[in-house]
């Protein structure tokens, strides 16, 4: 397990080194304010919005103010919003169909190796990782005068926190049982505030795509950034799958509710303004779920 700890430590340590390296580039080419706007890809505008992004009470507020324009923005949407969500509505319906036969296949394929790799990408989705990994970027941006990397780190860190509380939301107003209890895929608790049976959805898969999101989204000019962040994202929610811990659908909507969330997030602090996140809950008795639907 500490060697496992440590090969994550380590990816995260080549994947901030590798997209901040235009910072360092520019303290070795500093005497250039051309060649620093050019390795930084800001515009004018954007380097204003990034000055503007501190870690100060607004910032906390927002929360709020975000978390309210994302559960009331169905009034403002428009029939290819409609459209998305119910495609990512059909999507879940048609995975919580097949999650027992899916995790029966899952389990019967399980390996030593598929355990190695969930031990490793498993750790992405945990809560020191959900919190170092923004502190990392909020530090080396703090001392090195990097505001993206600043940006990065609050942008992560709302994300992680207000994914985290719709699914928290939907765990405890579904109570689904997990796979690793024996019960069907269909067994579910109802509402309450009992800590067991919180399978729907997965919070390890909301986290990872959650800061997944803001990293790709926000070095998007480096082209190995996005395929690597979401690629280790998406390690972390088959993980859960393989661990016998959650159902193919948990998975699934985690993972949506952290990239779209994200999204929104990043949207409504400067970058892509004009998109529009959205989101509204779904609730047929059994199961209630949060559907989020990005305009891109």
């Amino acid at each position: 397990m500490g060697k496992t700890i440590l090969k994550g430590w380590v990816v995260v340590f080549l994947l901030l080194t590798a997209i901040t390296d235009a910072s360092f580039a520019q303290s070795r080419e500093a005497g250039s304010s051309s060649a620093y706007v050019n390795q930084q890809i800001l515009t004018k505008d954007e380097q204003t919005e990034e000055s503007k992004f501190k870690l100060n009470r607004n910032y906390w507020n927002g929360y709020i103010t975000d978390t309210a324009n994302i559960l009331s923005s169905p009034s403002r949407w428009e029939n290819q919003d409609w459209i998305k969500a119910s495609l990512l509505t059909g999507i879940t319906i048609g995975l919580y169909a097949y999650d027992q036969e899916m995790q029966n296949w899952a389990q019967k394929n399980r390996s030593s190796t598929s355990d190695k790799i969930a031990d490793f990408a498993r750790l992405f989705g945990d809560v020191k990782y959900n919190l170092s990994l923004p502190g990392a970027f909020y530090l080396y941006g703090h001392f090195y005068e990097d505001e993206k990397a600043r940006k990065t780190a609050m942008l992560s860190l709302e994300s992680v926190v207000i994914s985290g509380i719709f699914t928290g939301a939907i765990k405890f107003a579904g109570h689904r049982h997990r796979p690793d209890t024996g019960d069907p895929y269909n067994t579910w608790g109802g509402p309450g505030f009992s800590i067991s049976n919180l399978s729907f959805p997965s919070e390890h898969s909301s986290s990872a795509f959650a800061i997944a999101t803001v990293i790709a989204t926000q070095y998007e000019e480096k082209t190995f950034v996005p395929p690597l962040a979401y690629g280790i994202a998406a390690l972390t929610a088959l993980s859960r799958v393989n661990d016998n811990d959650h159902w193919t659908s948990d998975v699934f909507l985690g993972s949506a509710i952290g990239y779209f969330t994200a999204k929104a997030i990043i949207g409504l602090h400067g970058k892509g303004k004009n998109r529009k996140l959205t989101g509204f809950p779904i609730i047929d008795g059994k199961r209630t779920i949060l559907l989020i639907s990005y305009k891109f």
